[in-house]
């Protein structure tokens, strides 16, 4: 593990955000939020590509452990992006924040920041690690009752209604096909949304190593289909992008790495697309995290948490004590903080006094989080790969989801929860919905 190292992370971005829309096309394709700045057709997509592609640093390089080389741009040349001035993001998950059923209780419905609250009007399916494994992720989806066979790999079939689906994080590392997944989450909430339902993607740990540039746990194929990735970006708006994305290099792996850098460095591509995912999101009565929540958590509060590791993702200088704390809290390296947490997560307490302790905390933080946000009747994790299969404890207040699915960490059978009013169920293969 890692900490964060807030005081590089000082990406330069210009103009508007970036979201990626991989649901509107059957490839990939780019939709950019109201900024500050006005543009137009090709123009202004090429602008806002280019904001991104400078958003890289040699920083971010040396994080990525693999020299190259990185074009320096002068001093003043890019303004700094200001702090809470990020655009409204209008893609993806973004938009189910924003409208239908399932929406954000209270506040403004395009607030550029990812959901805390939202509603659900029908059942709730959580969904843990998938660790770039598309076939395990599909059989999941489909033991869920939300991903039908009518679909193919451009075109899936949504068949959940108004389901909300909720993945808990760590899509990446440990398998090949982490953007895939992305694009299958995304279609199937284009999906979803129109029917009144939703499907959210929480950040993990290993979305966050990632955006420090932390490429220890990339597979040579991830690293592949992110060189095919910003190859795609290049022919969409030009060889203006194409040193950015790693095009400049004659050596493959040069070439895949500076790729990876310039998608997921903060205030590229694809680290703005993880920008619009919450770290916490309550659904209902029902609370869920990457790790784990402590009561200093909620007392600091939640919706900053959220709002600083998206405004992290998104290249926003980070500077103020209290968004530094936010981001230590969210993502740090400190054993509690939400991303890196397992308080919870053991699947076998060594004694009934830590099995006892562990659900105190559990309990307190949950009559926190209903004292200051509203009712919170247990809490969903992932993070910890348990080999027994999801499994609840403290008389149901807490319930972990990491079955260690990916053929990247156990291999194991996928398995997913649906919460049903007060009735939370394990479904499976031999369980499906």
């Amino acid at each position: 593990r890692r900490s964060v190292g807030v005081e590089g992370h000082r990406r330069p971005v210009r103009g508007r955000s970036l979201s990626l829309d991989f649901a509107t096309h059957s490839e990939f394709d780019l939709c950019a939020s109201k900024g500050r700045t006005s543009h137009t057709g090709s123009e202004g997509r090429a602008v806002r590509m280019l904001a991104a592609a400078r958003s890289m640093s040699a920083f971010a390089l040396r994080r990525a452990r693999f020299p190259t080389h990185v074009t320096r741009y002068a001093p003043g040349s890019l303004a700094p992006l200001a702090r809470r001035a990020v655009a409204s993001p209008l893609c993806a998950a973004s938009e189910a924040a924003a409208k239908g059923p399932a929406t954000p209780a209270g506040g403004d419905a395009k607030a550029p920041y990812p959901p805390l609250k939202v509603t659900a009007p029908g059942r709730v399916v959580a969904l843990g690690d998938v660790h770039g494994d598309i076939g395990q992720a599909r059989r999941a989806l489909s033991i869920a009752g939300v991903l039908g066979d009518g679909g193919d790999a451009v075109n899936p079939e949504w068949t959940g209604g108004d389901t909300v689906v909720v993945q808990v994080g760590d899509v990446l590392d440990r398998g090949d096909d982490e953007i895939a997944i992305l694009i299958l989450l995304q279609k199937l909430h284009k999906q979803a949304e129109a029917q009144g339902g939703a499907v959210y993607i929480l950040n993990g740990n290993h979305e966050v190593l990632n955006v420090s540039g932390d490429f220890r746990y990339v597979t040579q194929g991830a690293f592949q289909e992110s060189m095919r990735f910003g190859e795609h970006l290049v022919n969409l708006f030009g060889s203006a992008f194409k040193e950015a994305f790693g095009g400049g290099e004659d050596d493959p792996r040069k070439k895949q790495v500076k790729a990876r850098v310039g998608l997921f460095s903060p205030g590229g591509p694809l680290a703005q697309q993880l920008a619009m995912n919450s770290t916490v999101l309550i659904v209902n009565d029902t609370v869920f995290a990457h790790g784990g929540l402590m009561p200093r958590h909620v007392e600091f509060g939640l919706e900053r948490l959220n709002n600083a590791v998206a405004d992290w993702m998104r290249g926003a200088e980070i500077s103020s004590e209290e968004d530094r704390t936010a981001l230590g809290m969210a993502i740090g390296s400190v054993k509690d903080s939400v991303v890196w947490n397992r308080t919870f997560g053991t699947e076998n307490f060594v004694t009934d006094s830590d099995r006892d302790r562990a659900c105190e905390v559990l309990g307190n933080t949950l009559d926190a989080i209903t004292e200051k946000y509203g009712p919170a009747t247990r809490l969903v994790v992932g993070h910890t790969p348990q080999l027994g299969g999801c499994n609840g404890e403290c008389d149901g207040r807490i319930w972990r989801i990491d079955v260690g699915m990916s053929f990247g960490v156990v291999g194991a059978d996928p398995e997913v929860i649906e919460i049903d009013g007060e009735t939370v169920r394990v479904l499976n293969s031999r369980v499906p919905a």
